[in-house]
């Protein structure tokens, strides 16, 4: 009934990777000094949801059991006693990247990812243990960012499922901008380009005004990159052989002049070992050029030493994003510089907590760049 206060937090408990997770009800969380309960609308489901279950993608370093999944978007249900802002019934994104507040080296995602430092394991296992995959999340207070729902969801005619796509396009800012520094005019190389960060860094780059390489191994898949971005006249493909001198020449010819690239930017996946198109595409990289390191392969990768010396070249890792790079995002999306959902050319199918079997299974056979598979545990 509306108006109903709830009583109850239906949430999917992830208890073992060797056995499937399971609704259950939890208690609603409450909001203590610097946090927000927030009921929980929207989130996107990855296609590597499965494997992150079942345990095969050990880097995620989940301590079990929890509730999974990170971002969403979602309205303020209660605030804590410090909150100076925020109000009951504000329409927020959640960015899920915690960071310890005496301790800004330490980070885990909330529900998602247990951090690199064994210190960072007292985040997971305390306050910030549970993700979105429930009706009502309790999230540190900084990480809510209020949207504009009026122009959002009114004059644009944003759903919450659309509304998501901002944790993806924040993740390509912190790549393209904060890591890459990419500016206007630039030549971007991103590979693989083809999955949901690789597409959604192109857009990026092409949003801030770049040429664009987007490499991959189909060539089915990067012509349908460029149909998602409209044949854009800034983007160009190579179809990669797996031949190191021939994809190098290949890259290096679709630059101007046959000078390479600017900015590498490598999105190689989590089912891999190391990148698969690291030796050829570095070797593309101009003089005093960057490459930017941000998809989760394990493994290692083969660096030409002297290559890489002689040219000056920098490489970076990047992990997520900042606050900037997220109010950034959310003003690319309020402009209508990134468009999201039709107007983008995306496609949201929506599920229930309790068809969250059928959720996670699209999502691997069929989720991508601008194919989306959202969860919503509460209705809009």
């Amino acid at each position: 009934m509306a108006g109903q206060t709830p009583t109850t937090n239906r949430a999917l408990w992830l208890h073992s990777f060797s056995s499937p997770p399971s609704i259950i009800n939890l208690t609603i969380p409450e909001a203590t000094a610097g946090s927000v309960v927030i009921k929980v609308l929207s989130t996107v489901i990855v296609p590597y949801t499965e494997d992150i279950h079942k345990g095969r993608l050990p880097i995620f370093n989940l301590s079990l059991p929890l509730v999974p999944h990170p971002s969403h978007i979602g309205r303020v249900h209660a605030v804590g006693s410090d909150s100076v802002s925020l109000r009951p019934a504000d329409l927020v994104y959640f960015s899920a990247f915690i960071t310890a507040r005496d301790n800004e080296d330490l980070f885990v995602i909330q529900g998602h990812h247990g951090g690199e430092d064994p210190r960072a394991k007292k985040l997971m296992n305390g306050e910030w243990r549970n993700g979105s995959l429930q009706q009502f999340q309790k999230i540190p207070l900084e990480n809510a960012f209020v949207l504009n729902s009026e122009r959002l969801c009114d004059c644009l005619g944003y759903t919450p499922a659309d509304l998501h796509e901002i944790s993806f396009y924040a993740i390509g800012i912190g790549a393209i901008s904060e890591a890459a520094h990419v500016r206007a005019g630039e030549t971007v190389l991103i590979g693989p380009a083809t999955g949901t960060f690789g597409g959604i860094s192109t857009e990026i780059a092409l949003a801030l005004g770049a040429n664009v390489i987007a490499i991959g191994r189909s060539k089915s898949k990067l012509e349908r990159l460029c149909e998602l971005l409209g044949n854009h006249e800034r983007l160009r493909t190579v179809v990669m052989t797996g031949n190191t001198e021939a994809d190098t020449a290949a890259i290096r010819a679709a630059t101007t002049g046959g000078r390479g690239v600017d900015v590498y930017n490598d999105w190689a996946s989590g089912g891999l070992e190391g990148s698969p198109f690291f030796a050829a595409a570095i070797r593309a990289v101009k003089r005093r050029g960057r490459v930017v390191l941000s998809g989760g392969p394990t493994g290692t990768i083969d660096v030409p030493y002297a290559f890489v010396m002689h040219q000056d070249i920098s490489i970076t890792g990047k992990l997520g994003v900042t606050r900037d790079g997220i109010k950034l995002t959310i003003s690319m999306v309020e402009s209508g510089i990134l468009l999201l959902g039709t107007r983008g050319g995306a496609s949201h199918s929506l599920y229930s907590l309790d068809d969250h079997e059928a959720a996670i299974h699209a999502a691997k056979e069929s989720g991508g760049f601008k194919v989306y598979h959202d969860i919503m545990p509460n209705t809009w």
